[in-house]
């Protein structure tokens, strides 16, 4: 019953995970039970779960793994510009690792200057112990944001001893770079610091681009939908009204068969055809190296960037 026990603990279900499991995932071939999805998503702005992986915007030019979620809230404003934000809860889930092997975009790693950030980055980039058999490292896909040894001290941030466990060598956490906000007069530090880094080592901070002419098949498509939902809408309501007390439309049923129209009236076509014409001519197209300069306009501190840039040449 101790042993028993003992396995509801923090300490022995991370051993019966880190250990047990791996084991007979090696020996017998089992499938090892998923852990629950913990974690979230920034993508095009938008927070989503950690699932949401499986579908980000497909102009996104990269990912950015973020040790702890209050960071990844912190940089989120990158997810509008080309770097979709993932937040997980220290380690990458197996989940979170399968599903980035499946895409071929870049990978980002912002994480503490400790033990387990390094492990984090290694964790995504490497084979492991616990899961060489699985083949989810990412290998050269990933590039280590930090913070690493050089980024503490040039940025002289003050340490903290690491727990008994790790015989209290000194750590810095990503939260240890608030004291820059007085410094260098930064109101997030965090996204300073990740902007200053990618900056240095010559990442473009914007979506990707594609082709104009399906960009523009796109955006026709929704706003001549979006113009019509109204219009659509105000002739439901009129036809309900006209009909709700014919006998026909009393009680209930499973469904209802309509006469499917392929053309509501002659004259809208050309209509539509005319407004898109319109709209088209009136498209401004925005390149990536635009969106890049907007984004050093509204994060890029320069005195951060020269750091930094001086450390990784």
């Amino acid at each position: 019953m101790e042993d028993y026990n003992w396995f509801g603990t923090d300490q022995g279900y991370a051993s019966y995970r880190d250990d047990v499991w791996p084991l007979m995932e090696q020996k017998h071939g089992l499938t090892r039970p998923e852990a629950a999805a913990i974690g979230v998503v920034y993508d095009d702005g938008v927070e989503y779960p950690v699932t949401r992986l499986e579908n980000v915007w497909d102009q996104a030019r990269g990912f950015i793994f973020v040790e702890k979620a209050d960071e990844a809230k912190d940089i989120s404003p990158l997810s509008e510009y080309g770097w979709t934000i993932v937040a997980g809860k220290g380690y990458p889930l197996r989940l979170v690792r399968r599903l980035l092997k499946e895409d071929t975009r870049p990978v980002l790693v912002l994480h503490d200057w400790d033990r387990d950030g390094r492990g984090v980055y290694r964790a995504l980039g490497f084979e492991t112990r616990r899961t060489w058999h699985l083949d989810i490292a990412l290998g050269d896909r990933v590039t280590d944001l930090g913070l690493t040894e050089e980024h503490v001290k040039v940025l002289k941030l003050p340490t903290r001893p690491s727990p008994p466990k790790y015989k209290g060598v000194p750590r810095v956490e990503l939260s240890g770079l608030a004291v820059l906000s007085t410094r260098m007069n930064l109101e997030n530090p965090v996204l300073a610091y990740t902007v200053a880094i990618m900056v240095a080592k010559g990442l473009t901070i914007s979506p990707t681009e594609e082709d104009k002419l399906e960009m523009m098949k796109r955006h026709m498509r929704w706003l001549l939908t979006e113009g019509l939902s109204d219009i659509v809408e105000k002739a439901v309501q009129e036809v309900i009204e006209k009909i709700k007390d014919q006998e026909k439309f009393q009680g209930t049923a499973v469904k209802g068969e309509l006469e499917t129209l392929k053309v509501i009236a002659p004259e809208l076509p050309p209509l539509l055809i005319k407004t898109g014409l319109k709209q088209a001519e009136k498209t401004v197209f925005v390149s990536e190296d635009e969106i890049h300069a907007e984004a050093l306009k509204k994060f890029e501190c320069k005195g951060l960037v020269d750091l930094l840039a001086r450390k990784i040449k």
